[in-house]
């Protein structure tokens, strides 16, 4: 039987607003014979702030809600820094230039996907689903992406936009042979920034981890935005030529164009 694992991580801040859409058109395009299991790994936070965003407010008890039947793990982020030897982290450099904020939130959001990941591995699952709880999901995931899972043990499925010089992050559905490295990317930062000689960027190191994991990279042409803890909706751009970035990263796109084109003809 298919197995399925859908993985929340980060801060639920607008579930209202997210979840439906979740249900609607992430878990129900799941095949319905598939056996399925929701795990996830939040932080039980009162409020929310992002300098970079100019995000601020209280977060309500009831985001939580829509979770509580599932495997996971609400905690604080007591530590979380120190375990990921953030000092170290700060020193190669502040790439957003807002004091290390964005850098902070940063780790704080792998640090989550790392320990939902941790918490899939026992299911074996065939397919990874990776979700972001604060985001409301426009169009479905294609459903096509399920068959044949032993032939996609090692696609990566990523959204078509905003890969801002590495891949867009903000969710995925992954083959059995590289979610791991997928969910557990902060344990290479510092590989990263070794091998590249930059600083430590979102994007850019979900790109270095899966093309040392030998991903499948296939694209997504699914579309979400980010909500705010007031209900607002982030600005997005779903084009899938902006933020490319330089030659190299044009010339992955066409390669994994052209690797899902051959992908959905499988079916």
């Amino acid at each position: 039987m298919l197995k399925v694992a859908v993985a929340f991580f980060g801060i639920p801040r607008n579930s209202a607003i997210c979840f439906p859409s979740i249900h609607q058109q992430v878990l129900a395009q799941i095949p319905s014979g598939a056996q399925v299991q929701c795990f996830y790994h939040m932080y039980q936070v009162d409020s929310v702030q992002n300098l970079r965003s100019g995000e601020q407010g209280a977060l309500m008890a009831d985001n939580y809600e829509p979770f509580a039947a599932m495997t996971g793990v609400l905690e604080s982020n007591d530590g979380v820094l120190e375990r990921w030897d953030f000092e170290r982290i700060k020193a190669l450099g502040d790439t957003w230039a807002d004091e290390h904020a964005s850098v902070r939130n940063l780790i704080l959001q792998l640090n989550s996907l790392h320990a939902v990941t941790a918490m899939v591995e026992a299911f074996e699952p065939d397919f990874v689903v990776f979700v972001r709880p604060d985001i409301e999901y426009h169009s479905p995931l294609p459903s096509y992406v399920f068959k044949h899972a032993e032939a996609r043990h090692l696609n990566a499925y990523i959204p078509d936009w905003q890969w801002w010089g590495g891949l867009n992050d903000r969710f995925a559905i992954c083959g059995r042979d590289v979610y791991w490295a997928y969910g557990r990317r902060v344990e290479q930062i510092f590989e990263f920034c070794a091998a590249t000689g930059r600083k430590l960027h979102s994007e850019r190191l979900l790109k270095f981890v899966l093309q040392g994991a030998g991903a499948k990279v296939c694209l997504l042409p699914t579309t979400a935005s980010r909500v705010r803890i007031n209900g607002a909706y982030a600005e997005e751009d779903f084009s899938g030529k902006h933020g490319m970035g330089k030659r190299e990263n044009r010339y992955f796109h066409l390669f994994a164009r052209l690797r899902t084109w051959a992908d959905k003809r499988r079916g």
